[in-house]
């Protein structure tokens, strides 16, 4: 969802809920609104608690989420980054084929992994592969000193961190809330306006203005964890500028700058 969209939908909410308090005020007298008070105002509380905890549980659930990939992402990225220095120090250029291996699974996480997660909520094959050749490349190269396989030893546990936090971000593209939640989210939230809309305030105009206020406020929340739900869609999605600048800081240590 775009910031427009998110926008829109506020906005849409809010005129819908003051047009409708106009209409019930004029088409429903003060004093039979008022009538009802004393049910109604014991109903929207118990409501408004349920709501409340709901809402909370879900919006702490999805910013945990949306945290756990973007400390996926600094993760991968420090991890091969790490790697890359590790790499570069060993002598005779023997680290130089696990740069480019690195360099590649980096292009291919900016070129084609993020356009998929965002797309089609799954990561490229080509660039898991890329990730696995780096690790078999780590693993393969032949080295003599005690020192340089201590090296070669923490590059390949940095390229197995950086596969453990790739699969976390993986696992992160659709976990969603359940349509079960929202159903029931958007159901309180319409009862919650509804009853608003009825409240027995005098005047119209104050009484559009509360319910749209109202109305307004609450999908503005909802409108949040639908954004915060993907995070790598729509307007507040996670970007791959951290791959990007390890790609440039690899290929400057291929290119011995």
């Amino acid at each position: 969802m775009s910031y427009l969209a998110a926008v829109l939908i506020i906005v849409a909410s809010v005129v819908i809920a003051a047009m409708g308090s106009v209409i019930v005020s004029r088409g429903v007298s003060l004093e039979r609104r008022r009538s009802q008070y004393a049910i109604g105002s014991q109903v929207f509380l118990q409501l408004g608690v349920m709501f409340a905890v709901l809402l909370a549980f879900v919006f702490s659930e999805v910013w945990s989420e949306y945290n756990t990939a973007a400390m996926s992402i600094n993760g991968e990225c420090g991890a091969l980054h790490g790697a890359a220095i590790l790499a570069n120090a060993l002598p005779q250029d023997e680290g130089k084929p696990v740069n480019r291996a690195i360099a590649t699974y980096a292009k291919a996480v900016v070129e084609k992994d993020w356009p998929q997660m965002a797309a089609a909520r799954h990561g490229s094959a080509e660039a898991r592969q890329d990730l696995r050749v780096a690790l078999d490349t780590a693993g393969r190269i032949n080295l003599a000193r005690p020192g340089d396989v201590a090296l070669q030893s923490q590059i390949i546990a940095l390229l197995s961190a950086a596969h453990g936090y790739r699969e976390t971000r993986i696992f992160e593209i659709d976990k969603s809330v359940p349509a079960a939640m929202w159903t029931v989210l958007i159901l309180l939230s319409l009862f919650l306006i509804g009853f608003i809309v009825f409240a027995g305030v005098e005047g119209a105009a104050p009484h559009a203005l509360f319910a749209g206020a109202f109305a307004g406020c609450t999908v503005m929340v909802l409108v949040l964890v639908q954004l915060l739900d993907f995070p790598f869609e729509g307007a507040l999605a996670l970007g791959n500028d951290d791959f990007a600048t390890l790609l440039c800081e690899v290929q400057a240590m291929i290119a011995g700058r």
